[in-house]
């Protein structure tokens, strides 16, 4: 249940991604400095040691959605959290690193999910999706995109809060960090279960996490609240310097 951001830039790249997650289980803890094999990393933390989304000093980006429009077969036990699979593969130096180790991953247990990973120095977008069967990757062209997911319906997601997307790339500052900032605040259509920044009964956007991409630098940016609430809430500020393998 989320919404995430690319930008492509010239020189330095841009992510944001909401957290929609039920009220009752929290925001989270903000973002800490982890080290993996001699590889650091930055990424919130659900509260249980997983996370949705975090960045290493290679300048890797991985982020979490779940996968609600795909049925899954029933199993015994209780389902594992997709909340590791981040943490399992951030460690990684480049795409060739991450793949290999993702391929040999155990996934068995855990629900559907789409991980998307963006790699700077490639140039490069990946997404694998896990159906709780198999996982199929996926390659996107180097250029500016959305995803979404709701537990509602993701199909009504992609085309509610895409429409909102769309529309928003036609301001003049589009791509900005500002821009993105309304833009993952935005009520288009109304507050609701598909605006950009859910507004639920039982579930909102907890949280905002914001990557900022340079050859020299990566910025982490983290509020928690929800983001048409920025202007109050608490934030959180991460560096790393870029690392180039």
């Amino acid at each position: 249940m989320c919404t995430l951001t690319f930008i492509a830039g010239d020189t330095s790249h841009h992510i944001a991604m909401n957290r929609d997650e039920r009220i009752t289980r929290g925001a989270g803890k903000p973002p800490e400095m982890h080290e993996f094999r001699g590889t650091k990393a930055i990424y919130p933390s659900d509260g249980d040691g997983g996370t949705w989304i975090g960045v290493n000093e290679h300048g890797i980006v991985l982020a979490l959605l779940n996968w609600n429009d795909v049925v899954s077969p029933e199993r015994d036990g209780k389902a594992r959290s997709r909340g590791q699979v981040i943490s399992a593969l951030i460690g990684s130096r480049c795409f060739i690193e991450l793949r290999t180790a993702f391929q040999v991953s155990n996934l068995e247990g855990m629900p559907p999910f789409r991980l998307v990973g963006i790699f700077p120095f490639d140039k490069q977008i990946w997404e694998w999706r896990w159906d709780s069967v198999q996982l199929e990757p996926r390659v996107h062209r180097w250029e500016s995109r959305h995803w979404f997911s709701s537990s509602l319906s993701d199909e009504q997601a992609e085309k509610l809060r895409g429409t909102a997307c769309r529309d928003a790339h036609s301001e003049p500052d589009a791509g900005s960090v500002a821009w993105l900032r309304r833009l993952h605040a935005s009520h288009a259509g109304g507050a609701g279960p598909f605006s950009v920044c859910v507004h639920r009964e039982d579930v909102r956007t907890l949280s905002y996490t914001e990557v900022v991409l340079t050859p020299a630098n990566i910025a982490v940016e983290h509020f928690i609240g929800s983001p048409c609430s920025m202007g109050s809430g608490h934030w959180t500020e991460s560096q790393l310097t870029a690392v180039r393998r």
